[in-house]
């Protein structure tokens, strides 16, 4: 028999496994995000789904629909959303502009500094700000007043989320910026325009797509975030979707259909959006892609840099520096009522924490053991994907990248309700519903994107020729996946390991809805802690939170191959 045959065939039946393993990634992919969607579109269609029955189809449409507060609660939704995009563009635009004119080094300290508000988890920042602002808080023991009146109203959540959110958009504009650089700039000013023309006529126009896309992305993260509108929106009725939501399933009576029809909605808004976003960045990516990134330096006067100072100061100091340091005094008070004073400063909240035997502690091992189970299993399951979505490049792999960018798109209150509405029925022989294996499968689905979109981008820099060698020397799929890719792969897994342990660590939505009766979180641990008013044993648990989830977040950027593509940040 000629080589070239006995070459083909080895090749073949080193293949012989790719219809296998297509269908098993396609199979966990829809177990575990296909199923929920499908369950939420179900029950939202035929209300009695659950018996088995598609009797009243659509009935509980209508209702819910025109349901008043449905409604205005639809409305909250859009009009924070909106009011957060807009002011976060409007803090950002003028610190990207003023980053893109500045040196390397200075830039780079301003960066480092902007990207803490990533790591507060936006509830914990929401209750700095209450601690700080509210009525006998620092701010009043301190200064002597309080801004409680405008903490708890609209422009209240509205600033509180705009300063956690802005620096999504601040550094994907500066970028943009930078990719301007000052030529056209000059060429205006040799005609003479002034500054403020040459910002409005040139610079913003050709920045305008990113700051649109950034935008976006910043709509997405406001209309899914149930945290601050619970924490702050409730103390003065303030409603939106996925506090409706919340309610359906801890009001009695439990009214799933409803649920599912709202989740529904913040779906089709969020993916919208999104997909919105997607095609805004590539054209952009497009339009400038042949452009360099380095622009030369200028000479910068006193007067400007103290502006710079003054501009970027500010900013640091209410998104970073004051939340940070709310919370870490109040993790040290003794007791809430002594006030600030060093007699009433104690480590005795933060010792607390890690009693054995204590909440506090069962907590923080319920969180790390579940983020660590949570990142061994997305980063395997991305693995599989990978290969099969770049490798196969058959019709089915269309299903399964679709299906890995969706959890990008659906807000984590939905993909809650998914998995209740998939896993709470009775007829399923075994469940992971009412156990802490729920958690696990919301933690992977949440950040599935993540090690998916990394790995991917990784395999596709890796020849095909390393894996057409091994087949012919007559390796089989597995061990081309086991031997060869997931060896040159692992620096990025590893990455992205780290980073969905970062963010299932501090998981609050999905911990909250899904969390089984003597179950707690770290999330859950310090929500639970302010409604029962231990306010600084909360603190303590969040300062633990932002320094742990933190340090894994640097480390896993500082790995190889740990660049995340663009994408939705938790």
């Amino acid at each position: 028999m000629p080589a070239a045959t006995l070459t083909a065939g080895a090749a073949w039946q080193g293949r012989s496994l790719r219809p296998l393993l297509l269908a098993l990634a396609t199979l966990l992919m829809l177990t575990l995000i296909g199923l929920p969607m499908l369950a939420i579109l179900l029950y939202a269609l035929f209300p009695q789904i659950n018996e088995w029955s598609l009797a009243a189809p659509f009935s509980a449409l209508l209702p819910n629909l025109m349901d008043a507060q449905l409604i205005g609660a639809t409305l909250n939704s859009l009009s924070l959303s909106l009011g957060v995009t807009l002011l976060s563009c409007i803090l950002a635009l003028p610190l990207a502009f003023r980053r893109a004119q500045m040196s390397t080094r200075q830039g780079r300290l301003w960066d480092a500094l902007l990207l803490v508000p990533f790591l507060i988890p936006p509830y914990i920042g929401a209750l700095s700000w209450m601690q700080l602002l509210q009525v006998n808080g620092f701010s009043e023991q301190l200064l002597g007043f309080n801004l409680a009146g405008f903490l708890y109203s609209f422009p209240g959540i509205v600033t509180v989320m705009a300063l956690h959110l802005f620096p999504m958009i601040y550094f994907a504009t500066s970028k943009a910026f930078a990719v301007i650089g000052n030529r056209y700039g000059d060429v205006a000013r040799v005609f003479g325009g002034s500054p403020l023309q040459i910002f409005a006529r040139i610079h913003l126009p050709m920045v305008l797509p990113t700051l649109l896309s950034s935008g976006l992305i910043v709509f997405v993260l406001t209309i899914e975030e149930f945290g601050t509108p619970e924490i702050l929106g409730s103390r003065f009725g303030f409603r939106v979707i996925v506090t409706a939501i919340h309610e359906k399933f801890s009001d009695w009576p439990i009214d799933l259909p409803g649920a599912s029809v709202l989740s529904l909605i913040l779906i089709l808004l969020a993916f919208f959006a999104y997909r919105l976003h997607q095609r805004l960045a590539r054209r952009f990516s497009s339009a400038v892609e042949n452009q360099s990134l380095a622009a030369p330096a200028r000479p910068v006067s006193t007067a400007q840099r103290l502006i710079d100072l003054l501009l970027f100061g500010s900013a640091v100091t209410l998104a970073v520096l004051l939340p940070l340091l709310t919370i870490g005094v109040s993790a040290l008070l003794d007791t809430l009522s002594g006030g600030l004073s060093l007699d009433n400063m104690s480590l005795r909240h933060l010792g607390g924490l890690f009693v054995r035997d204590g909440a506090a502690w069962a907590a923080i091992s319920t969180s790390l053991t579940l983020a660590l189970l949570a990142a061994l299993g997305s980063v395997a399951i991305a693995i599989l994907v990978a290969f099969t979505v770049v490798r196969l490049r058959t019709r089915g792999t269309a299903l399964l990248d679709f299906l890995s960018i969706l959890p990008n798109a659906i807000p984590g209150m939905a993909v809650a309700v998914g998995l209740i509405l998939t896993w709470n029925q009775p007829f399923w022989p075994a469940t992971p519903y009412n156990t802490p294996a729920i958690l696990l499968v919301a933690y992977i689905c949440l950040t599935l994107p993540y090690p998916i979109r990394m790995l991917t981008a990784a395999l596709k820099q890796l020849p095909r020729s390393l894996d057409d060698a091994a087949y012919i020397s007559g390796a089989g799929e597995l061990r081309v996946i086991l031997r060869i890719l997931t060896p040159l792969l692992a620096p990025v897994a590893l990455a992205a390991g780290f980073i969905v342990f970062a963010i299932a660590s501090r998981e609050l939505v999905s911990s909250l809805m899904l969390a089984p009766p003597g179950v707690e979180t770290v999330a859950t641990y310090v929500f639970h802690q302010f409604d029962q008013g231990s306010i600084n044993a909360g603190m303590a648990m969040s300062l633990v939170t932002i320094l742990v989830s933190g340090s894994i977040i640097v480390l896993g950027q500082r790995l190889p191959g740990s660049r995340q593509p663009e994408g939705k940040t938790q």
